[in-house]
């Protein structure tokens, strides 16, 4: 359940049940605010606890979420609330253009949409955020994985004016003061789906006025991104395991090629 308006998910046998009884929880709680707080309330009364599911998502912040949905935890996506107080997820795209955009990736593999992948560049020290079928970011050089899974703080707390060191329940952040050390960020442009496997692509949006050297990733145009439909079963959803991604030889300098998997039994996401 997420409070507010983010929806939430009963079981069949449970709906059944609730049905039943839920008059009388009306009647007992007519204080309560809003229909999640009395479907809390009642399911309370009938012993039912409240699993925790990360995939809901209230978003009570404003502004940027990019750092949200780059880090997004090791869950399908549900649901989102309160799109009209954030930024459009997508650049120079209405909000609403910008969750049809997304939805194009969603089409096509719903359950992987917004699952981070991490992989590592030899060749020139880079680490490779993937933020499937939304955004990819390079770091130009290694992160440690703990650092490249934290949320990026570029949103706004919910409550104008206040800075609250414990605001959130997920740790944060902070972006760089100078955004030319900040990581290159690459949205996705277009998804498809082939017998061989599913395609996205990402570019660039911006230019901007930083200072080029042969390993910068800012000399990246293109990153395209290769993977195949990833269908969960019940013990990967109740022990999810994250995807590792290798970078693939490119014939174009400007177009950085990857290639996401299952990870081996033993194997490292980490820097080698």
């Amino acid at each position: 359940m997420a409070f507010g308006g983010a929806g939430f998910a009963i079981s069949y046998p449970l709906a059944k049940v609730l049905a039943k009884v839920f008059d009388s929880c009306l009647e007992r709680y007519p204080h309560l605010y809003g229909s999640d707080s009395r479907v809390y309330t009642c399911l309370a009364e009938l012993g039912v606890g409240l699993t925790h599911e990360s995939g809901f998502h209230q978003v009570d912040v404003r502004g940027d979420i990019f750092g949200l949905l780059a880090a997004h935890p090791l869950v399908p996506l549900v649901s989102f609330h309160h799109l009209d107080h954030i930024d459009p997820i997508f650049p120079n795209m209405t909000a609403n253009q910008a969750i049809e955009h997304l939805f194009e990736a969603v089409k096509v593999d719903s359950e992987r949409v917004l699952q981070q992948t991490v992989c590592y560049d030899r060749w020139f020290s880079w680490t490779i955020s993937v933020s499937w079928g939304y955004a990819v970011q390079v770091f130009e050089n290694h992160q440690f994985l703990p650092d490249v899974l934290r949320v990026h703080e570029t949103f706004r707390q919910w409550k104008k004016g206040s800075v609250l060191p414990e605001a959130y329940t997920f740790n944060t952040r902070e972006l760089h003061i100078d955004p030319c050390r900040r990581p290159t960020i690459f949205f996705m442009d277009s998804v498809s789906s082939g017998r061989d496997g599913i395609e996205s692509s990402y570019r660039r949006d911006t230019s901007d006025n930083c200072t080029l050297h042969m390993a910068s990733p800012k000399r990246l145009e293109e990153i395209k991104v290769f993977s195949h439909k990833l269908d969960l079963k019940i013990k990967q959803l109740q022990a999810p395991r994250r995807h590792c991604c290798d970078v693939l030889p490119s014939s174009q300098g400007n177009v950085l090629e990857l290639a996401i998997r299952e990870c081996e039994e033993e194997e490292l996401i980490n820097i080698h």
